[in-house]
């Protein structure tokens, strides 16, 4: 085949069952996503996908190559230096440019935004048009969740190097991304290898959408409005042009998943058109499982235990799958029950490409090396996973079939294949589970409804020795820098330099003057 074009698409908060092709018998009305399941159908499906509990850490895994207890597991604000992939650090995207790629991002960053090596274009993307941190205005862009959120006239949508004031405001953020990544794919030369990187927005809060959509699932009867409480009305609404609109959140989520299996549908459908599908791997994900507080989102993990923020497979092991001609006509329409971690698309990239998976700029700053494990020839020869551990965090282990559960973890609760609807309680999502250990084995028990802990002290003891051999190598980014701020800024600097240096819009902060360094890869 040569080399693949990569089309990489990373959801935001998508649920397990928030897919038809997660769902058996599926809910034809209630989950429209006839795209992401026909590609699904046509490509891999991938049964034990893991990624981080939280956005950030997943998103600095995939870029990195790193496993998140080797690079960073909280969910940072970009104004923090320590937010993202640590400086030294080389990107996913620096390797596929080495290799002769086009490299393109559109989307959600939320890997660090203090210096501008921080930034997707310093990460090696060519270009990019993306927000920075967890969220922001699915209409105006405005910034959230950041240092800088008291100030909603700082906006958070960023062009490559600069404010991304020729869109922001223009439109629905998705359909601006779509924009944005159908004309690099009309542009583009095909005897060139392209790397797209599509990082949706949807399905995070706020649950903002428009009313043309979210009339589609008018039938949702059965429905709560608690996604009120951080989708609020006077800062966020539903549309900003139909202030009537009433909160009905799993008919708001339903609609926002549907525009995206529509742009996803659209940009391959572009690629077919232009004679690249053929060469292409897909591969998509959500970045963690869907969150079920009701005052944040209204996702479903369902018959998965538990969801965003807690290590039960709710929470970690998500909707994905690999699609596109690269994919070996046998194999199409097929499922893969191999452990692999979304880090090891790092390795797994590199080798498809011809390149060397090691990062040597890390090494040379005594950071920890990647952990990627090239995952093809388990995907394609049938080989077994070069992966057999996953450390969760220091309180959970993948070993294997089994999994090791020391703390509390909340969320805890089983949904349902309607949630959430009229009877959800905000508290169900409090509901703590396994303070005194737990221990399942994921093959015979993917649901989670048996706890061996004391049944198996053997298995237990033998993992909660590997974890304490793994904690001794966690890492957390730790960079810190001086800033480009005058001393006499009297807000932090990232807002200081929106309104100073960016017109208004959020920015890198620290060594301004330091030009990105060219470095073999």
């Amino acid at each position: 085949f040569g080399k693949p074009l990569v089309l990489f698409v990373l959801v935001d908060d998508l649920g397990w069952a928030n897919v038809g092709f997660n769902r058996d018998p599926p809910i034809p009305k209630s989950v429209v996503t006839p795209n992401l399941d026909r590609l699904a159908g046509q490509g891999i499906r991938l049964k034990r996908h893991y990624v981080h509990k939280m956005c950030t850490p997943t998103r600095t895994s995939v870029q990195s190559g790193r496993l998140p207890v080797h690079v960073n597991t909280g969910l940072g604000d970009v104004c923090d230096d320590a937010t993202g992939i640590p400086y030294n650090m080389i990107g996913l995207a620096e390797k596929m440019k080495s290799a002769g790629y086009k490299t393109h991002f559109a989307g959600k960053w939320d890997a660090g935004m203090a210096t501008p090596r921080h930034t997707p274009h310093g990460r090696g993307y060519d270009t990019s048009l993306n927000y920075f941190s967890h969220k922001n205005d699915f209409y105006s862009q405005s910034n959230m969740q950041t240092c800088c959120e008291g100030d909603r006239s700082i906006i958070d949508f960023w062009r490559t190097n600069k404010g991304a004031s020729d869109v922001n405001g223009s439109d629905y953020s998705e359909f601006l991304y779509q924009t944005e990544l159908l004309n690099i794919i009309e542009s583009h030369n095909p005897a060139d290898p392209l790397f797209l990187f599509y990082a949706p927005h949807v399905a995070h809060c706020p649950l903002q959408v428009p009313k043309e959509y979210y009339d589609k699932f008018d039938f949702m009867t059965d429905d709560e409005g608690l996604c009120s409480i951080q989708t609020v009305q006077d800062e966020h609404p539903i549309d900003p042009n139909h202030l009537d609109l009433k909160y009905r959140c799993r008919r708001q989520h339903a609609a926002m998943i549907m525009i995206m299996d529509e742009v996803v549908g659209n940009l391959t459908n572009a690629l077919q058109k232009k004679g690249m599908w053929n060469n292409t791997l897909m591969i998509f994900s959500s970045d963690n499982g869907g969150p079920v507080r009701l005052a944040e989102n209204a996702a479903n993990n369902w018959p998965l235990r538990g969801g965003k923020y807690s290590n039960f497979e709710g929470g970690i092991r998500v909707a994905a799958f690999v699609s596109g001609g690269f994919i070996p006509g046998k194999l199409r329409g097929s499922c893969n029950e191999g452990l692999l971690h979304i880090a090891d698309w790092y390795a797994t990239l590199c080798r498809l490409v011809g390149l060397d998976p090691r990062d040597l700029r890390a090494a040379s700053a005594a950071l920890p090396p990647i952990d990627s494990l090239d995952v093809w020839p388990m995907l394609t020869e049938g080989e077994k996973s070069p992966r057999e551990v996953i450390p969760l965090g220091p309180d959970a282990l993948i070993w294997g079939t089994w999994k090791l559960l020391t703390e509390a973890q909340r969320p805890s609760f089983w949904q349902g294949p309607s949630f959430p609807n009229r009877s959800s309680t905000a508290s169900e999502s409090t509901w703590a589970a396994c303070a005194e250990g737990c221990l399942f084995e994921l093959e015979q028990d993917p649901t989670e409804q048996r706890n061996l802990y004391r049944e198996r002290p053997d298995i237990v003891s033998r993992m909660i020795k590997r974890l304490e051999n793994e904690r001794v190598h966690f890492f957390e980014n730790n960079d810190s820098f001086s800033s480009s701020c005058p001393t006499s800024a009297s807000q932090h600097c990232a807002c200081w330099m929106a309104h100073h240096r960016y017109g208004g819009f959020l920015g890198p902060y620290a060594l301004l003057d330091r030009p990105i360094a060219s470095v073999v890869v």
